[in-house]
C-alpha cells in the first residue's frame, strides 16, 4: 500500500527535495505544488532539477506522485480567470510530464457543470499529452457556494467520456455529507473505483455536512476511527493514499504512526491466518 504526505519544494533542490525528504521519511507516496498555490505566477524548472527528482524517484522503487494543481484555478470560470486557470494547468500538466510524474489533482471549480467539464477538457488537449502522460484528476469538494464537486454524481458526469479520473478527499467527503462507508459505496457505483487512483486521507476539523474545508490530523478530528475502516477496505488496497495533514516533527510522527499501526493490525491478522 502507497502512503505519504504533501510535501515541500522550497530549499535548494527544489522538487528533487521533495524525493529525498520521501526516503527520510519512509514514504511510499508523495504529493507536492509544482509553484505557488495561490499565485498566478509560474516557476521554472531549475538547472539538474529534473534529472535530480527522477534519479531519486527511480531510487525509491518509483515513489507515485500527485501534483496538486493551484488553488486560483477555476475550470468553470469564463473570461480571462478561464484563459488563465487553463494555462496554470497546462503548465502543471507539461511539468509533470517532464519530471516523470503520474497524475496531476485539480478542484472542479465553480460554476455551471458542463462549463466545468468543457474547461477541463481543453486544459487536458493544451497540455499536449500522449497516452503516456500524467492523468488529470478532478477532487470532491466540501461544497457551499456554486463549488462542483461536493456531490460524486456530479464528478461522475464530469468525468465521463473522458479521459480523466477522481482524486477523492475523506474530509471534503465527510464536510459534504457524506459518511465515508457510503462515499466509498457511491463511488464505486457511479464513478468506479478504476477511475480513482489517489485518495486525500484527511480527518476533519468540521462536522459533517458543515462544508467546512479544514484538514485535521488522523484520530484528531470528526470522523475519527470510520478512517481506519475506510483505509483498510480490501476494495482500496492498490490506491496512493496522501496525508494533507498538518505538518511538522509531532504531526507527522502521529500520522505515520497510526497509518502503520492500521497496517500492522492486518499484517498480524494475516500471519495468525
Amino acid at each position: 500500500m502507497k502512503y505519504g504526505f504533501h510535501v515541500s519544494i522550497a530549499g535548494k533542490l527544489g522538487i528533487a527535495g521533495a524525493a529525498e525528504e520521501a526516503g527520510l521519511l519512509g514514504l511510499g507516496a508523495i504529493q507536492i505544488f509544482a509553484k505557488s498555490p495561490r499565485s498566478w505566477k509560474t516557476r521554472s524548472l531549475r538547472a539538474g532539477e529534473v534529472e535530480g527528482f527522477r534519479a531519486r524517484k527511480e531510487n525509491l522503487g518509483g515513489l507515485p506522485t500527485v501534483i496538486h494543481a493551484s488553488y486560483l484555478v477555476n475550470l468553470a470560470a469564463e473570461g480571462d480567470l478561464r484563459e488563465k486557470s487553463v494555462f496554470s494547468l497546462a503548465d502543471d500538466l507539461s511539468k509533470a510530464q517532464m519530471l516523470g510524474i503520474e497524475y496531476v489533482v485539480v478542484h472542479p471549480g465553480s460554476g455551471l457543470g458542463k462549463t466545468a467539464r468543457a474547461s477541463a477538457l481543453q486544459a487536458r488537449e493544451l497540455a499536449g499529452l500522449g497516452k503516456n502522460g500524467p492523468k488529470l484528476l478532478l477532487e470532491n469538494t466540501a461544497g457551499g457556494g456554486e463549488k462542483l464537486g461536493a456531490s460524486l454524481h456530479t464528478l461522475a458526469e464530469l468525468i465521463e467520456g473522458t479521459p480523466l479520473g477522481v482524486c477523492f478527499d475523506t474530509c471534503h467527503a465527510f464536510a459534504a455529507g457524506y459518511t465515508l462507508e457510503d462515499a466509498l459505496e457511491e463511488l464505486e457505483q457511479t464513478i468506479g473505483l478504476h477511475r480513482v487512483p489517489v485518495i486525500h486521507l484527511n480527518d476533519s476539523v468540521g462536522e459533517r455536512g458543515s462544508q467546512i474545508d479544514h484538514h485535521a490530523n488522523l484520530l484528531e478530528g470528526q470522523i475519527g476511527d470510520a478512517l481506519r475502516d475506510f483505509f483498510l477496505d480490501p476494495r482500496l488496497k492498490d490506491k496512493i493514499f496522501i496525508m494533507e495533514t498538518p505538518r511538522g516533527t509531532r504531526e507527522d510522527a502521529h500520522n505515520l504512526r497510526v497509518l502503520r499501526e492500521w497496517l500492522g493490525t492486518v499484517q498480524t491478522k494475516g500471519q495468525r491466518d
